[in-house]
């Protein structure tokens, strides 16, 4: 995916009642044991030697992978490469990519990718070879496991689905060379071809019952009407101003040739792109009623499976979803037991917690001072560009607080934070600016940049590591906070942390154990949380996008886990800054590999 998402999070305003309630919990005690890895494998990813120099057919190897990835649409090519000819890619179908129906159980590519990757001994590999090694066999390994379950699949969900990234990937398609806008154009002239595809796929899924229920797809097309009326605007809406806008700052077009670029971008958003999302509101009309399963995945055919495949897919994890579960509880019990212990010793914070808030409230004004705070605990990275963006009108209402564009591979200065301005649930933006700027995706892409990875380590970016990596840094960031008060400041991080792991615990409580909306609110209830309309939202937020949360959240105990296994193993040589270049120079790689390779990074501190 180009963007990093922000989860909305519905339960930040209600935070005094979680204060309240944790007077009435008695104090919790909790190992900080590393359960994280597959003890029974751990020496798959441990190699007795390594070559000091780079295996070259096993770069040409994972280059070949990159450009087979990378090339399947244009769009996804642009929005990594800036001159895929540099790669040795001549050769593309400037579209938005298509479902090849005859082979969507195919898997021939996959176990091809695989038989390949283990010819090679992986011990003629370099150090940074065999990560990438462990990587991609995992990666793969896990795709062909649950391959039968593609149906369960969609690119349309109510805030991360394409209907709602596309404007804004185009939105993002910079403009460096004349052929960028040519192909941009014609891109334009596919979005309803594209949609049209992804309605046919859409029918195939409804004829096995799995089309989303009405109360999604209802969302899904408001999101869509609400598109179309922005494209039609040409003097503030979406496609059209900001095309023009590129256009004029764009050097070297005579006058006719920037006329001639305009008209025919206007004449592409009206007939391709108003006609495209049409026809996605007048296909998922059609099949509202046609869900044969309601609730979580765990109601549909091999649903809890599905539900396994997504964590096994963003994290990588060697747990059961009942172990997931059980860690979810040990770190709520562990942060009641803290705020409990804070709130003994003064009670009045109880009422400043209640009026906290960050002192700075500007976005670019935020991201530099995070980039002073952050020095003392992260490594430090290169100067970079980046932009402040503000979200459409026409998708505040859809789409997420934040999100992070990720720059193209050979052009690293082109950085987007993009704000929801029309959200109004989504907290404070100084630790939302953390999440997706310092220390978090931006901070950590760039840091990953400077490494020199192999090119498929920059496109195939677990999800698990990513987000929670944001996440682990966003609930660390209320440290940052001028309260005069750094108890007030634990208290706060705290708090978010277990608002985090609630919902954590909801997503796997619908999707896995069958919980139906009374019971979602019954266990709300428990924490205090009385509002129906919470629960309502929390629900439907699930079963649109089941695991979405447990990505963020158990990515971020996935690091609180390893921070806490190295502090206890390394005692008084564990040093932060340290420990954060050991996850940053790793990579996004499974949480597997992470546990693995700690182990040898606390024998190098000892």
């Amino acid at each position: 995916m180009k963007s990093f998402k922000h989860p909305t999070i519905y339960l930040q305003k209600i935070i005094t009642l979680l204060m309240v309630l944790i007077l009435t919990f008695s104090t919790c005690s909790c190992s900080f044991k590393n359960t994280g890895k597959n003890t029974d494998n751990s020496d798959e990813y441990i190699s007795e030697s390594y070559s000091f120099e780079d295996n070259e057919d096993f770069a040409s190897f994972t280059k070949e992978f990159f450009c087979e990835i990378v090339s399947e649409d244009c769009m996804t090519l642009h929005a990594f490469i800036e001159h895929p000819e540099n790669y040795g890619i001549n050769d593309y179908d400037v579209t938005l990519g298509r479902y090849d129906f005859d082979s969507l159980d195919d898997t021939s590519d996959v176990t091809g990718y695989i038989n390949r990757l283990m010819s090679f001994d992986k011990n003629t590999l370099s150090a940074k070879q065999q990560i990438t090694y462990d990587y991609l066999l995992q990666y793969l390994q896990t795709l062909l496991e649950y391959s039968d379950l593609y149906l369960f699949s969609t690119q349309l969900t109510t805030t991360t689905g394409i209907q709602i990234e596309l404007p804004i990937l185009f939105e993002e398609y910079p403009f460096i060379e004349k052929k960028d806008i040519d192909e941009y154009i014609t891109l334009l002239e596919d979005v309803d071809g594209f949609f049209e595809n992804l309605i046919e796929y859409e029918k195939l899924r409804s004829s096995n019952g799995y089309f989303m229920e009405d109360t999604l797809a209802d969302e899904v097309i408001e999101s869509c009407k609400s598109i179309i009326s922005s494209a039609k605007d040409e003097a503030q809406g979406m496609f059209i101003p900001s095309f023009n806008a590129k256009i004029d700052a764009f050097q070297g077009l005579t006058d006719d040739e920037r006329n001639n670029y305009k008209e025919k971008n206007k004449t592409a958003v009206l007939n391709h792109v108003v006609k495209g999302y049409q026809t996605l509101i007048d296909g998922l009309t059609s099949l509202k009623g046609t869900n044969k399963y309601k609730g979580g995945l765990c109601n549909y055919p091999s649903g809890q499976k599905y539900f396994e495949s997504v964590l096994a897919e963003t994290l990588g994890w060697s747990k059961s979803i009942s172990e997931f579960d059980k860690l979810l509880d040990k770190y709520m019990s562990t942060y009641m037991a803290s705020m409990q212990t804070i709130l003994i010793k003064d009670n009045s914070l109880i009422d400043k917690a209640d009026n906290f808030k960050f002192n700075l409230t500007d976005p670019t004004g935020i991201l530099e001072d995070l980039k002073k705070r952050i020095k003392d605990d992260y490594p430090e990275i290169p100067n970079v560009n980046y932009d402040i963006k503000y979200i459409s009108k026409a998708l505040e209402d859809y789409a997420s607080p934040a999100m992070y564009f990720i720059p193209q591979i050979d052009n690293l200065n082109i950085n987007s934070i993009y704000v929801n301005s029309g959200n109004k649930d989504s907290g404070d933006i100084y630790p939302t600016l953390a999440h997706e700027g310092y220390p978090g995706h931006l901070y950590q892409t760039q840091y990953y940049a400077a490494t020199n990875p192999d090119y498929i380590r920059q496109i195939l970016r677990i999800g698990g590591y990513v987000e929670g990596w944001a996440s682990y840094v966003e609930v660390h960031s209320y440290d940052y906070a001028d309260s005069n008060s750094p108890e007030l400041n634990t208290l706060m991080s705290d708090n978010y942390a277990t608002i985090l792991c609630i919902y954590a615990k909801g997503d796997i409580g619908v999707n896995y154990y069958g919980w139906n909306e009374e019971q979602l609110a019954a266990f709300l209830k428990k924490w205090g949380y009385n509002n129906s309309s919470i629960a309502h939202e929390m629900y439907y937020s699930f079963i649109a996008d089941p695991g979405n949360y447990c990505k963020y959240v158990l990515g971020f105990l996935g690091f609180e886990e390893l921070r806490n296994h190295a502090q206890s193993s390394l005692g008084d040589k564990f040093d932060l800054k340290s420990f954060h270049k050991f996850v940053l120079d790793m990579g996004p790689v499974q949480f597997d590999i992470l546990f693995s390779n700690l182990e040898k990074w606390e024998a190098e501190q000892k």
